[in-house]
């Protein structure tokens, strides 16, 4: 008997442990005044915080979502949002829409045009923002005048602007105008303007006479010039160290904007600039591409040779694939062995600045992907500090105990130990799938292709099964090579409809995504890796309503789902709350968005800390938000603004019953403005009174009867007329 007793006693002390590790004490939030309504079903202490106006002008329902933004950019702090819109918020605007920088303040957010004052007929094409949104570069150029030239206009946002360049033409295969592709960070606070930008154009006379435009002057025609602006000025920067042009074939910042690769192509404190030249493929009187780096006046081949022979005219074709922030180390890809005992090829190849020379050329992997990538360029990931490389490509991995096969997928390659790890077998990734790695190289969070991806473990077992057969998102930890399926919810297995949605959008199209050379696609991890944003039309959460019941061949059809919403994924123990139990194996997943049928959501960006989650939905989160019209929202950790109205009837509350929750306050407020106008009070319902019984009305005369109406009319068989 006593020991049965003592067995109940460990028993109820191991579930009484179980059930407090599940059901933590939860405390309660800071900003719990204003969680309220749908805000309060939302992670982390988020409140929502309406960032687009209240007050719509000339805008059509649905505008953000159905003709898709053109832009969108998240500062790395959360406080600014800068966007392209083809909805017009305000005026002056630009012709498509809204061109604009949404800041966050006490009181709300507010706005502030990139259009300046008078500048309404002009055609603007925004290019690049400091780090801190307070400065714009863009292309301009007279809506009167259509032979007019473009201009490069600086300054602070709204104005006023000073042009940099003039006569600026159309560039073949550019688009149109110029291609402004990078920027150092500038100096925070918006104390000076830009330095250090990078102009490319076909234009040959933006010099003054002299040396440099005599140089520019020898390019190809229809080739492009590199320029750097800084100080006020222009500098030509596809020149060798004498000063002489490297190849009258042009030259590309990067690899250029058609591959939407140029992340460290620009140091962030302008010293070092990558470019590429030619600026195409190999044709008459043009070699294959080499990679130069221009600073302090002086040009390195960062592709030459180191310890082979190989003729100028026998080396293959280059591809930058990025490099650190202070541009000390950089990583391109080669179709050349540059280094004794490389293999078999394509090559990935790691050049040190700092190193001595002849000894700079690290070779980090052979068999790795292609080097003519086109858009968008996910097979390298280069984390901002340079310690960590992420590639496709081939390699031998044991499959089964003592059995070693050649194996295509995601590796990873530790700079600092000069090691490589396997991550993940996928598919070939797709122009769009780009990844994004943590700034330290931890993490790295990619897609998995239509097919899914398989993970190996010890002995070649598949160690996250979820997702297989499916383009799901996973997010691989370098510490402990673990990989788990984030956007498959907390089942055993995937849900069978719907599917994961890469913002495609966002990652390769608007030019205010030229941040400085930041990565190009939205920020979706926080930088310690705890927790993930993204979009999906699966319904991951008994909170989402809106089910997708597209067929399969109508899905690929579609750019958006019609069900899509905005998730966060939470690892395991990076927070106590009520969904504890589930992140014990796989993390834990929670809905964003709204999850009702009122369209799609478009994840935009996040913070870098995770703090703010942008995204577009045509709910009606917050009082005030336009109705039938795609807003953009801020999930905010510890955000929601005071309220300042009255009750008013909750009309996205997803799980909540009567009565109606009250919402947190509207986020539109300008920084000079007065606040949003009080919103009344909803009327309260009529009272109920007891139904008094009818007035009995008179009685027909002899031969008539009372119609439905209750008119008196001729009975059938009576000789009578009818009654007037």
């Amino acid at each position: 008997m006593r020991t049965v007793a003592r067995t109940a006693v460990v028993a109820a002390a191991m579930l009484a442990g179980v059930l407090a590790f599940v059901a933590p004490v939860v405390a309660a939030c800071s900003n719990e005044a204003v969680r309220v309504g749908r805000s309060a079903a939302l992670p982390d202490c988020r409140a929502y915080e309406l960032v687009t106006p209240e007050n719509v002008d000339g805008a059509g329902g649905d505008m953000l979502f159905e003709q898709q933004l053109d832009g969108a950019r998240v500062s790395a702090d959360g406080e600014h949002l800068a966007l392209e819109a083809r909805a017009v918020f305000f005026q002056p605007a630009e012709l498509t829409g809204t061109l604009a920088v949404f800041s966050r303040g006490a009181g709300g957010w507010g706005m502030r045009s990139l259009v300046a004052p008078g500048m309404q007929g002009e055609k603007f094409q925004p290019e690049v923002l400091s780090p801190d949104f307070y400065q714009a570069g863009f292309l301009a150029k007279s809506g009167l005048n259509a032979a007019a030239p473009l201009t490069f206009d600086v300054g602070p946002v709204g104005g006023p602007y000073t042009a940099a360049g003039t006569g600026i033409v159309s560039a073949v295969g550019l688009g149109e105008g110029a291609a402004l592709d990078g920027a150092n960070a500038g100096v925070p606070g918006g104390v000076s303007p830009f330095s250090d930008v990078i102009l490319e154009t076909v234009d040959r006379e933006l010099l003054p006479p002299g040396p440099e435009r005599t140089a520019a002057e020898e390019t190809f025609a229809e080739r492009p010039v590199l320029y750097v602006w800084s100080g006020g000025r222009l500098r030509l920067v596809n020149v060798d160290s004498n000063g002489k042009l490297v190849s009258p074939c042009g030259a590309v910042l990067g690899f250029g904007p058609e591959s939407g690769n140029n992340l460290g192509a620009v140091s962030a404190d302008g010293a070092r600039i990558f470019f590429t030249s030619p600026s195409g493929r190999k044709g008459p009187g043009c070699p294959e591409p080499a990679l130069y780096m221009r600073s302090g006046g002086e040009t390195v081949d960062v592709s030459e040779p180191e310890g082979v022979s190989l003729a100028p005219s026998e080396r293959g074709a280059v591809v930058f694939d990025g490099a650190s922030a202070d541009g000390a180390r950089v990583f391109f890809k080669s179709a050349s062995a540059l280094t004794p005992g490389a293999g078999a090829g394509p090559y990935l190849y790691e050049y040190d600045v700092r190193a001595p020379t002849e000894h700079r050329l690290t070779l980090v992997a052979g068999a790795a992907a292609g080097v003519r990538p086109q858009f968008v360029n996910p097979e390298v990931t280069v984390s901002v500090d340079g310690t960590a490389v992420y590639y496709e490509g081939t390699a031998p991995l044991e499959v089964r105990e003592g059995v070693m096969e050649p194996v295509t997928g995601v590796w990873r390659f530790d700079v600092a130990r000069g090691t490589t790890s396997f991550v993940a077998a996928t598919t070939p990734s797709r122009k769009e799938e780009q990844w994004y790695a943590t700034p330290d190289g931890r993490f790295l969070l990619f897609t998995s292709g239509e097919n899914g991806a398989q993970v190996f473990g010890p002995g070649g077992l598949a160690v996250e099964p979820r997702g297989v057969g499916q383009q799901q998102l996973y997010r691989y930890d370098a510490a402990d090579g673990s990989v788990v399926c984030v956007s498959c919810g907390d089942g055993a297995r995937a849900p069978s409809k719907g599917r994961m949605e890469v913002p495609t959008t966002l990652a390769g199209g608007g030019s205010l995504m030229k941040l400085g050379g930041a990565p190009g696609a939205p920020v979706d991890i926080s930088g310690d890796g705890s927790h993930v944003f993204f979009q999906t039309s699966a319904r991951l959460v008994a909170q989402d309503t809106n089910e997708d019941t597209l067929t399969e061949e109508e899905a690929a059809n579609e750019a958006l789902g019609r069900a899509s919403d905005v998730y966060e994924w939470v690892a395991g123990g990076a927070e106590d709350g009520a969904g504890a139990l589930c992140r014990l194996a796989q993390g834990c997943t929670f809905l964003i968005s709204a999850g009702e049928p009122v369209g799609p959501s478009r994840f935009l960006g996040a913070s870098q800390d995770g703090r703010d989650v942008f995204f577009s939905s045509a709910a009606s989160l917050v009082p005030g938000a336009p109705a039938g019209f795609s807003s953009v929202y801020d999930a905010r950790v510890g955000g929601g603004f005071p309220r300042k109205a009255g009750p008013v009837q909750c009309t996205s509350c997803q799980g909540v019953g009567a009565p109606a929750p009250q919402f947190g306050a509207s986020a539109s407020e300008t920084f000079a403005g007065t606040g949003n106008p009080p919103v009344p009070a909803a009327p309260a319902p009529p009272t109920s009174k007891a139904k008094s019984k009818p007035k009995p009305k008179p009685r027909c005369r002899r031969g008539y009867r009372r119609n439905r109406r209750g008119r008196c009319v001729k009975a059938v068989r009576g000789s009578a007329r009818r009654e007037p």
